[in-house]
């Protein structure tokens, strides 16, 4: 079930879709926080997808990576101390450059940040990003003209915890087949992460 949710704090406010997890996991309820800039970015698809599997989704439209960068600061304080949230397991995702503004946004956060998912990152700010101590999965599209696989592959290096996986075929505008490879990547990377 998903419903339009309004985070308010001091730093501000952050319009989203909270959605709610299908047969959760009693008491260890992850929470993928999700933020969307551009039309091609399959944000509220990749939501639903991980409801349906158990894990509780907060995605949020930004106009550019300043204001994704901001609005993942906001949810992550705002819906950590929810009781629906096992808030240990706070996953950051993003496709293009809101994978920049994700790693980004849980460098200066912190290992309070469990992971990051990125797919087909766009990195603009990369000292910003490096010293991020937590889990990072990276999905590269073979063929991505925006997000060049050897640059990624070098990032996944350089991370603590970096992982890439390379899609054969995708570039940066993915397909239908590479939106559904990611969504099982993301559940499966998050669940796993549990342990």
């Amino acid at each position: 079930m998903e419903k339009e949710m309004t985070l308010i704090s001091a730093k501000g406010k952050l319009k989203g879709i909270w959605g709610e997890a299908v047969n959760s996991i009693e008491g260890i309820t992850p929470l993928v926080i999700l933020a969307k800039i551009g039309d091609k970015d399959q944000a509220y698809w990749l939501s639903r997808y991980l409801n349906d599997a158990g894990i509780l989704t907060f995605t949020f439209e930004a106009e550019d990576a300043a204001s994704a960068i901001s609005g993942y600061h906001l949810a992550f304080d705002e819906l950590r101390n929810d009781d629906r949230v096992a808030s240990e397991y706070i996953v950051f995702a993003g496709y293009g450059e809101a994978g920049n503004a994700a790693a980004v946004a849980a460098s200066e956060i912190g290992r309070s940040v469990r992971g990051i998912f990125l797919m087909s990152p766009v990195i603009k700010d990369w000292d910003k990003i490096k010293g991020y101590q937590g889990r990072s999965y990276i999905v590269a599209g073979s063929d991505d003209d925006q997000a060049p696989l050897a640059s990624l592959e070098m990032m996944a290096k350089q991370l603590k915890q970096g992982e890439l996986l390379q899609m054969r075929g995708a570039g940066h505008d993915y397909r239908e087949e590479d939106w559904e490879r990611a969504g099982m990547l993301l559940r499966t990377w998050v669940l796993t992460g549990l342990n």
